[in-house]
């Protein structure tokens, strides 16, 4: 019983040192939420954000490929990756492929404002070309006006900067 036990973990082992594509429906990173998951053209894409609830500041995506026949992960595609605002400027990532795993590709971006962005991924290899296009609800980045916590911190930090100079002058002037 115990050889079984430690022949499987040794070929656990094995399979994730060897492991170099992700299927798609199997992988989420910590820190990840995904976003869509679709076929498109010759691919099974997996569109994944970061932070999960994003607000308006960096944003990084990871899009997971594979093969739609035969679900290989995809190894040699250009990834560009764009998202642009309902008011304002496009902006643009390439995708780039993960180190560790070589059908996910990764890109970052500044997404300035908050509200509904449209996010789109441009797939090309030699299989063929697809996109994935999906809404994206970002929150605005404010000073956690609902945060009670936060601002009662900050008063006290600033009644600190003022009672500790005053102490003190009390202080000099009383020993004077």
């Amino acid at each position: 019983m115990n050889q079984i036990i430690l022949i499987a973990l040794i070929s656990i082992f094995f399979v994730v040192i060897n492991f170099s594509n992700v299927m798609a429906e199997d992988f989420t990173p910590v820190g990840f939420k995904n976003i869509a998951s679709e076929k498109t053209g010759p691919y099974k894409t997996t569109l994944q954000i970061s932070p999960p609830e994003p607000i308006a500041g960096p944003v990084k995506f990871a899009l997971v490929i594979t093969d739609s026949t035969d679900g290989s992960g995809v190894l040699d595609a250009k990834v560009q990756i764009f998202a642009e605002p309902e008011k304002g400027q496009k902006q643009y990532t390439p995708g780039l492929n993960s180190q560790k795993f070589g059908n996910v590709y990764i890109g970052m971006l500044e997404l300035e404002t908050g509200g509904v962005w449209t996010i789109e991924a441009i797939i090309e290899s030699k299989l063929g070309n697809g996109n994935v296009i999906v809404p994206l609800h970002v929150k605005e980045r404010t000073r956690s006006a609902n945060s009670i916590a936060g601002n009662i911190l900050f008063g006290v930090v600033i009644l600190v900067f003022i009672f500790i100079p005053v102490k003190l002058w009390l202080e000099a002037k009383r020993v004077r």
